[in-house]
């Protein structure tokens, strides 16, 4: 039942911020050929970040394999909620992990992934806690063993197809329609909408791309 509604609150992140109207900007929006190799960019670049948050995560040390047993590496370490990313791994901090979300996911965006990966929180009206994805002390970096992945695999983007669908009175944000299919389900094409926020000069993620 908690791995149920851990999964129901992740899915609920994996909808993004809300598409609001509120600016009155009165800069010209954007042609698609404006920012198409930028959206495109971003786009590609998610696809590493989206397994880190919402795919298989990072590559740890499992519980009684070979290694495990040759090194005690999990001797008398009674956590069972959490195991060792290995030194591997492409990420060896948080840190590390929130430098590659913030290439890709826009401010408001990537605030509600920091906690939800990194903090955790309490739902309180369903009294159920989401731990955090990963968590570190001053030697290792942990993996926590009770947050599932929600999605297998990358998007694959037929990115001839993108559109920007409205434009906003807020000139800063897009929304495009874009056709696109899982990886793993070649077969199974579908159109995707995926939100944009220009900050800091350029045009980022602000909604997920998995």
């Amino acid at each position: 039942m908690k791995r149920i509604l851990i999964l129901l609150l992740a899915l609920c992140l994996l909808g993004g911020t809300v598409w609001g109207f509120a600016s009155c900007s009165k800069e010209p929006a954007p042609e698609l050929d404006e920012v198409y190799d930028r959206l495109v960019q971003v786009i590609e670049a998610s696809h590493e970040v989206n397994v880190l948050l919402f795919g298989a995560g990072l590559p740890t040390y499992p519980r009684g394999d070979a290694e495990d047993e040759l090194v005690h590496r999990y001797f008398g370490f009674g956590d069972e909620s959490r195991v060792y990313v290995t030194p591997y791994a492409k990420y060896k901090s948080i840190e590390e992990m929130k430098t590659a979300i913030a290439a890709v996911y826009s401010m408001g965006y990537r605030q509600s992934l920091y906690e939800s990966v990194f903090t955790g929180y309490v739902a309180d009206e369903m009294a159920v806690a989401m731990p955090a994805r990963f968590s570190q002390d001053d030697r290792y970096l942990y993996m926590s063993t009770y947050v599932d992945p929600l999605v297998e695999g990358v998007r694959v983007y037929d990115y001839a197809s993108m559109e920007i669908l409205e434009y906003s009175e807020d000139t800063s944000r897009l929304r495009v329609s874009i056709r696109s299919y899982a990886e793993d389900h070649p077969e199974e094409w579908r159109t995707v909408y995926l939100s944009f926020v220009h900050e800091n000069g350029d045009w980022y993620l602000d909604s997920p791309s998995c």
